[in-house]
This record gives structure tokens, sequence and C-alpha cells, in this order.
């Protein structure tokens, strides 16, 4: 019997399977069917294997339970371990148990002490620096390190590049981009969620966070969603819309590019509102700038890019 322990796709569409208890630690499947397996050494053979992500490097990252991680090179031929030790990751903690990718190509690390970031995943094998860090962040005046009391069980990066972090004990928290602001705190007590141990935060296409608890899955709509890919024909729309009498919830515009400047007018070209995506989606209360829900009518969606350059990206209809 052979344990798998993670799963995961490269950039050119390759399945990559981590499993214990064999002396070839990662296999490939290519899209063809054909299978190609790789020995580690020593660096993880024996070890109880958990997650697999691959960066951007094609770098597999394995985690190595309660003893760090393991990093295997582009070529699949070195394997490096990653431990506490400064100078070899500088990883906190005695259990590693969760790891990400963020849009920027760090990789921030969930352990039993906290969050840590490797901001240069490349150095683990050009001789550079690898070293985790510590964010620092400020609740009240007071500078503590980013969740140090937690037990980190997962991660998950938004279309915003912000980062969502289950806990074993205390939910889920969304945290900024950088980490050091907290944007929301789900716990049973002012959530639904079922319970405040968090295994697993997963998000869609649509930017819908799901939350693997103790006691079962729930979901969050969130406002941020991940930038389509650009060979997709996705395109821009809102929904609800039409947008009918009664209706008070939030009006999602999809479809955009990261961090668009949207503005919404009325049929005569009267502002009606301003905001920017996060990610590919940003969203709109329907009321404007003074708190007034919207009239009936057709209102204009007009998105600008990083150019400045403005496109009337689609029409939302309100009846009231």
């Amino acid at each position: 019997m052979i344990m798998i322990s993670g799963l995961c796709f490269d950039q050119d569409n390759n399945l990559w399977v981590s499993n214990q208890q064999s002396n070839k630690a990662i296999s490939c499947r290519k899209p063809d069917g054909s299978w190609t397996s790789y020995d580690l050494g020593s660096v993880v053979n024996g070890h109880d294997l958990g997650p697999m992500i691959i960066d951007n490097n094609n770098q597999k990252w394995i985690l190595l339970r309660g003893t760090g991680i393991a990093v295997c090179n582009a070529e699949n031929t070195t394997a490096k371990k990653l431990t506490s030790s400064q100078g070899s990751g500088n990883l906190p903690g005695n259990f590693t148990l969760s790891i990400a990718q963020d849009l920027d190509g760090a990789i921030w690390v969930g352990t039993d002490e906290g969050v840590v970031v490797i901001y240069s995943p490349e150095n683990v094998f050009n001789g550079g620096n690898f070293d985790a860090q510590k964010i620092l962040i400020d609740f009240g005046g007071y500078v503590q390190y980013l969740l140090e009391t937690e037990t980190v069980t997962s991660i998950a990066i938004d279309g915003a590049n912000r980062k969502w972090f289950g806990t074993d004990k205390s939910g889920a928290y969304l945290m900024s981009a950088d980490g050091t602001k907290q944007l929301l705190h789900f716990t049973t007590d002012n959530s639904p969620l079922f319970s405040n141990s968090i295994t697993s935060i997963a998000i869609d296409n649509d930017g819908e966070v799901f939350f693997g608890t103790s006691k079962g899955i729930i979901s969050y709509k969130s406002d941020a969603a991940p930038e389509p890919s650009p060979t997709s024909d996705n395109k821009v729309y809102a929904y609800p819309n039409p947008v009918k009498s009664g209706y008070d919830g939030p009006i999602a515009i999809k479809g955009l590019k990261e961090d668009s400047d949207i503005k919404i007018t009325d049929i005569s070209g009267n502002l009606i509102f301003a905001t920017k995506s996060l990610g590919s989606q940003a969203i709109w209360d329907g009321k404007n700038f003074s708190g007034k829900k919207a009239k009936t009518g057709v209102y204009l969606v007009f998105a600008s890019d990083s150019n400045g350059s403005s496109t009337l990206v689609t029409k939302i209809l309100f009846i009231n």
C-alpha cells in the first residue's frame, strides 16, 4: 500500500504526486499518461509527508510533518530540507502544517507558532538567503508577530492577493496582501462557522471561500475573485442583472482585469459610484455617493486599466 500525501498540477498540466513508504517520494504523470518517479534520498525518505505545492520556478515544496519542508529543484534531481536553523529555513515552532504561494511568488508557511514568509524561494538552490521571515503587526499600539500564538492549519490566497488563514482553535482570518492588517476574523460567535477548528480553506473561480471544519463545510461569498486566464474568453458581466425591486444585496461585476478602476454612471453620464476591483471582481452596493439606492434605469460600468484608458464593460438595469 502506498499512501498519497499531495497532488498538484504544474504549468504544463503535469500531475505531481507525493507519497510515503516509497523510495521514490514524488511521481509525475504527463498528459500522455506516462509516469516518472524520482528519488529525493534521505531528505524525505522515512518522513511523514504532508501536502505539496509547485511554485513559479517549478520547485516542489513538500511539508514534512513535524520536521520542516522538503524542496525539490526544477530538474527534480536535488532536494533540500528547510529546518528551524538560521541559514536553513529559520522555521518557527515544532510543526509545519500549511503552505501556499501568493501572487507575488512568496511562499507562506503555517506552523504551530503562527505564519512566516519566504520572500525569495528561488534562493533555495542558488545560494541566496531563503530564511523565513515573521510578519510584525500592530494591534492598538501593541506590536506582535502574525498569529504567533495560533496553530495555522490552512492558507489560501484570494484574487486580491489577500491571505486567508485557518487555525486549530480560533477560526479563520482574512489579512491584507502583506499580512500586516486584519480584515476579517470569523468564529462560531460572530458567524455561521460550524467550528473554530479549521482543517482546510479553498477558493473557487468566483471568489467563494470554502472552509473545511471539524464539523463540516461552509462557504463565504467574498468580494475578491481570481483574474481570468489570459487565454480565457470570459466576458465582463454583472450579477444580479437586472436588479429587481426589493433586492438589497451586493452587485458583483465579474471578469475584470486585476486592480481595475471602476466607475458607474447613469445613462446621462453622471458619476454614481467608484471603486477598485479586488482581483477580477468589483462589488457595488447599488447606492450612490449619498447612500441612496439607484433609481429605475440603466447604469453604465466603465473600467480603467493600469494605462488609464477607460472602456465601457457592461450595463446594469435597475427595476424599482
